[in-house]
């Protein structure tokens, strides 16, 4: 299935490396507009050869604290082992909600993202549904380092001639911890479980998941 990127194995280590910056672009209000940009390399084959790179960039607008709404484009070029490289083309919506905060003891946010997909050489557009809940634990921290636990379901909604069958879920299980290096950069690091029931049976990803995320503007 060349647009899933699924893992070359039934269990695998891999690395996903990323850096993300985002932040507001203009106004002085309580709604701002933002911009997000990402760029991505992960591993695989026990960390022995590329498996994927790719970037992200969206705009939006912040209607509260940990409130956004955005849309953007998606690039991603696959390396699959035992066939040829893929290139894929992708449109998201996305809206990220708090849904209790408390910034002293426990934050708890969800996000929820559509997708619209195509894969270089193929014809059809495959939707998938994304949901993440996310939770931080202020009140555990371990000197700077504030524990974060997330999970994600990947929903695939339709058949392509590319590979995507809606019966492929995908789920991602995180644990790990933020640590502030100054007031606009952080590192998230942490282990990440990825699992793929496809029909063959289910396909398990261990994966190092790191991400270096900066804030710009106020």
């Amino acid at each position: 299935m060349a647009g899933l990127a699924v893992p070359a194995r039934a269990d695998d280590a891999q690395l996903w490396a990323s850096a993300v910056t985002q932040g507001p672009i203009g106004g002085t209000g309580r709604i701002r507009p933002i911009a997000v940009v990402e760029i991505q390399q992960r591993l695989t084959n026990d960390l022995a050869r590329p498996s994927l790179s790719l970037a992200r960039v969206g705009l939006g607008v912040r209607l509260a604290p940990d409130t956004t709404v955005q849309a953007g484009y998606h690039f991603q070029h696959a390396y699959p082992a035992a066939r040829l490289a893929t290139s894929e083309h992708r449109l998201w919506q996305q809206l990220a909600f708090p849904v209790y905060r408390n910034p002293e003891r426990l934050l708890i946010g969800a996000r929820l993202r559509l997708e619209q997909r195509w894969i270089a050489g193929a014809h059809d557009m495959g939707w998938r549904a994304r949901a993440m809940l996310r939770v931080q634990l202020p009140a555990a921290r371990i000197g700077p380092a504030v524990p974060v636990l997330w999970g994600e379901a990947l929903l695939p909604l339709d058949d392509t001639d590319w590979g995507q069958r809606r019966s492929a879920r995908q789920l991602r299980y995180f644990a790990g911890a933020v640590l502030p290096i100054d007031r606009r950069l952080t590192v998230e690091a942490g282990y990440m479980l990825r699992t793929d029931a496809l029909p063959g049976g289910t396909r398990r990803a261990h994966v190092a998941n790191v991400q270096l995320n900066y804030r710009f503007g106020d």
